[in-house]
């Protein structure tokens, strides 16, 4: 009941300011449902979720905002107790998300600067989806289907237009982590422990940095302008790993027995990356690529058995590795769209010995003057080129998008996946979904 108070509130602010404030408003947004089974396992269903998105834009001279809210009617009933019958929030799990809310203020103190605050996103990079330079917003593994969304975070922004470039700045004070996936998609934690030892706990302890400027923020410059009918730009981000980073793994032996309790430490170390990207056409074929350097901060692991006894190497070294992504995409003539790109080097993947490989293809046709879309995505991870058959992974699947009227669609589709389980996407090579999804714009 509390949070349905605290929504029709919010609603209701702003319908009140939008009305209130001398300023040209714009409100629109989406329903969207979104239903996933897995024809495997015993709890089939794997994702339950109706969302309304909000979007309020307004402006004036010289000013303007944006948000986004999202309310989440997400998962399914949690009940272990009588109590839970009683509350809403455990017989249908309702969320409430400011996924962005910023303002944009032109021309502030140079008529060619414009500043952008708030939470936003910040999207670096010309490939589709997957960007190699697009470091500034953690990644949001939430959503398997979606694992290209970032998390947008409270950030600054400079836009200066000198000539025939643009320089942005941007400053994010805090750091955030990325998510990680969600409980149905996880691997199991495992620790290898001598054939003498027998594990009875297992725990962990994540360590973020410190709530001051020197170790929480991030910051990036961009230069960015058109050359030869081709977007160009080059980056610098000075930040950190948003994937936690293993460090320290303290062994306990509790009995003469070896029964044994292990307690692991992890961290986000600092990283600095410079990247460049490009995009343009060459005849009818869109084409792009990126490319980005990666300086990591070395980290030693440590692994303490006894008062005086410690065992260390290195888990990450200081030297630079290498990620970059190259694509393009064409229309036939009879209609059928190819989308095709190589990627060195996944969001998880760093260390100069741990980049893999992975190759997308894309495929649709409209058909029925557009009403009807069809899609199949094919796509490779290759771990290992030197052993294929046993290092690799496939994964993918048909989609097929229905518009019977305007601004509605139904989408239906399967994600399948299959390959090595010592691979990031053989792992899950059980868990192929079917899911059904209804969007309305408005």
């Amino acid at each position: 009941m509390k949070t349905f108070f605290l929504c029709a509130g919010i609603i209701l602010t702003i319908l009140v300011l939008t009305t209130s404030v001398k300023a040209e408003t714009n409100i629109g947004g989406y329903i969207n449902t979104d239903n996933r089974l897995r024809p495997k396992g015993d709890d089939q269903y794997t994702w339950n979720e109706n969302r309304l998105g909000l979007k309020v834009t307004a402006s004036a001279d010289g000013v303007s905002g944006f948000s986004e809210l999202r309310f989440r009617n997400f998962g399914f009933p949690d009940i272990q107790q009588t109590d839970r019958l009683r509350d809403s929030d455990y017989i249908q799990p309702l969320r409430l998300e400011l996924y962005e809310a910023y303002v944009d203020i032109y021309g502030l103190f140079l008529e060619n600067l414009d500043i952008r605050v708030g939470k936003q996103r910040i999207a670096w990079g010309t490939a589709d989806k997957l960007n190699v330079v697009d470091n500034l917003n953690p990644d949001d593994f939430e959503d398997i289907l979606n694992f290209s969304q970032k998390i947008p975070t409270m950030s600054l922004r400079f836009d200066y237009y000198p000539g025939d470039f643009i320089v942005t700045g941007v400053i994010v004070p805090v750091f955030t982590p990325a998510r990680s996936l969600p409980s149905n998609w996880q691997a199991p934690v495992s620790f290898t422990l001598p054939p003498e030892l027998n594990l009875r706990t297992l725990d962990d302890e994540v360590i973020l940095p410190k709530n001051r400027p020197q170790d929480s923020a991030i910051l990036g410059l961009r230069i960015k302008r058109t050359l030869l009918d081709y977007d160009w730009s080059l980056s610098y981000v000075y930040g950190r790993d948003e994937w936690a980073l293993l460090t320290k793994a303290d062994i306990i032996t509790i009995d003469t027995l070896g029964t044994t309790d292990v307690h692991l430490t992890l961290e986000y170390p600092r990283h600095q990356i410079v990247g460049a990207d490009m995009a343009g056409t060459i005849g009818d074929i869109g084409i792009w690529a990126e490319c980005a350097m990666f300086l990591p901060e070395k980290k030693i692991y440590t692994i303490i058995t006894s008062p005086n006894e410690t065992q260390e190497q290195l888990v990450l070294d200081d030297k630079p590795y290498f990620k970059y992504v190259v694509g393009g995409d064409y229309t036939f003539k009879n209609g059928i769209y190819i989308n095709g790109q190589y990627l060195h080097g996944f969001y998880t993947d760093r260390g100069v010995d741990n980049i893999e490989d992975y190759f997308l293809i894309a495929l649709e046709k409209k058909f029925f003057h557009e009403d009807l879309k069809t899609r199949m995505v094919i796509a490779a991870e290759v771990a290992n080129f030197d052993d294929i058959e046993n290092r690799s992974a496939y994964f993918g699947g048909p989609e097929l998008t229905y518009y019977p009227k305007d601004n509605i669609e139904l989408i239906t589709g399967s994600f399948l996946l299959a390959g090595d389980s010592s691979t990031q996407f053989g792992q899950f090579k059980e868990n192929d979904e079917i899911y059904f999804k209804v969007k309305y714009s408005f």
